[in-house]
């Protein structure tokens, strides 16, 4: 196979940018006036971005064999039937490459480039979780190898060095224009959508004059969303034409800051453990949510929620968002207890819903923080330990046969009331 040869790279690149296009451009009038552009430029990026080619150097190996070395034979044309080539014993080395990216770079050739030939005598790509790799083969006669003697290790390592030099120059130079390539698609699919856009706006002002509106395709994001307005966000995925998961549900990186928030907070209380440590429940969760309505517009207390009145709330326009139950550690059944509580607040809409725990009573933390931990890996179907305290889980709710996320988070109250006086405590 000769690499760097079949095709310009800016032919390639064009090619690619094309693909995206005719993507956007098969977009409905009524997809295109409905969809969420951030959304669509994230799953353009990752759809059409490409993966650069990466060598793993120190993993080439090499493997020797004999073979019969044809030498050209320069005075064959002076001898009366005298042959045009000889075959002398000789050895072939045979160097085995390993790399990972896309296979398709091998045939491009960059703008910048070597008057060189490349090639190799097997190329296999990459596929499943094996990487590919080329083989380049070295051929010397007997003679040759074995005037090195004791420098025949350095001989061989030089021979390939000085090539395998250009072909690495060659993949830095595709590898480069790959990385100008993938900078510049979200801008791309930006004034791509807005194009899109823009020629459908015929359609959505006579929709607009004769007060009818847009019918949403099925292929569309559907309904208004949660107003959960934060900083950072999860790439999205491209929209997959199920309406319900944009119904009702919380967002994933909105769950994972309210979470993170709390994590913040709890963590800010166990420092000053004294201030809090006589609060009851309710006053506990008063301040939980007096930090998340520095964060969201509607978080709101005691909320009523189906059978009860969860701890923390926060939900638009009648579509749960997040809900959280606040409680103090009074042992595993009392825990276990608490988890269902919170299942009986939820709904179907409620996926995302998280258990805070305050510890007042127990010297011993870190037995609770293995009874938690032991729960959690009993009754969830899976989960992550994002701290020594906290846990992400995946809880099955049998009841409604669905998956939820579950988090958990467990803080240390506790204060031992005969290391201080103060004016609450009044029998000391």
């Amino acid at each position: 196979m000769e690499f760097f040869t079949k095709q310009n790279s800016n032919e390639y690149f064009s090619k690619c940018s094309k693909k995206m296009e005719n993507e956007i451009i098969s977009l409905s009038d009524e997809e295109i006036m409905n969809c969420d552009f951030n959304k669509w430029k994230e799953y353009l990026y990752s759809n059409y971005s490409i993966i650069p080619i990466t060598i793993f150097e120190s993993n080439i190996t090499q493997t020797l064999c004999e073979r019969k070395i044809k030498k050209y034979n320069q005075s064959y044309k002076q001898v009366p039937y005298g042959k045009e080539y000889f075959e002398l014993d000789g050895y072939c080395i045979t160097h085995k490459v390993y790399f990972d990216g896309n296979p398709e770079l091998f045939k491009l050739r960059p703008s910048t480039f070597l008057m060189s030939r490349f090639s190799c005598v097997q190329f296999m790509e990459p596929h499943g979780e094996n990487c590919g790799f080329f083989l380049l083969e070295y051929t010397y006669t007997k003679q040759e190898l074995e005037s090195k003697k004791d420098d025949l290790k350095t001989f061989v390592k030089r021979e390939f060095d000085r090539d395998f030099k250009n072909y690495k120059s060659m993949i830095e130079n595709i590898n480069a224009e790959v990385t100008t390539f993938n900078n510049s698609l979200r801008n791309l699919a930006q004034r791509m959508l807005e194009n899109r856009k823009e020629k459908a706006s015929t359609f959505a002002l006579l929709s607009e004059k004769l007060e009818i509106p847009l019918m949403l395709s099925a292929n569309a994001p559907n309904t208004t969303p949660v107003p959960l307005t934060k900083i950072g966000r999860i790439p999205p995925q491209k929209p997959n034409n199920k309406p319900k998961s944009l119904d009702y549900f919380i967002k994933d990186d909105d769950y994972k800051n309210i979470n993170n928030i709390i994590a913040m907070n709890g963590t800010t209380m166990e420092k000053t453990a004294r201030t809090y440590y006589r609060n009851n429940e309710e006053e506990l969760r008063d301040h939980l949510l007096a930090t998340l309505n520095t964060h969201y517009d509607n978080a709101t207390g005691e909320t009523f929620r189906k059978i009860g009145k969860t701890d923390i709330l926060i939900e638009f326009e009648n579509k749960a968002a997040f809900i959280g139950e606040c409680k103090i550690w009074h042992g595993e059944k009392q825990f276990t207890a608490a988890v269902q509580q919170l299942l009986n607040y939820s709904t179907w809409r409620d996926l995302k819903v998280s258990l805070v725990i305050f510890n007042k009573e127990n010297k011993n933390f870190q037995g609770i923080l293995t009874i938690t931990e032991n729960w959690v890996k009993k009754h969830t179907k899976a989960h992550f330990k994002q701290h020594n305290n906290v846990w992400q889980c995946k809880f099955y709710r049998s009841g409604m046969q669905e998956e939820i996320d579950l988090n958990i988070s467990v803080f240390d109250l506790y204060v031992d009331e005969t290391q201080f006086r103060d004016s609450r405590n009044i029998n000391s």
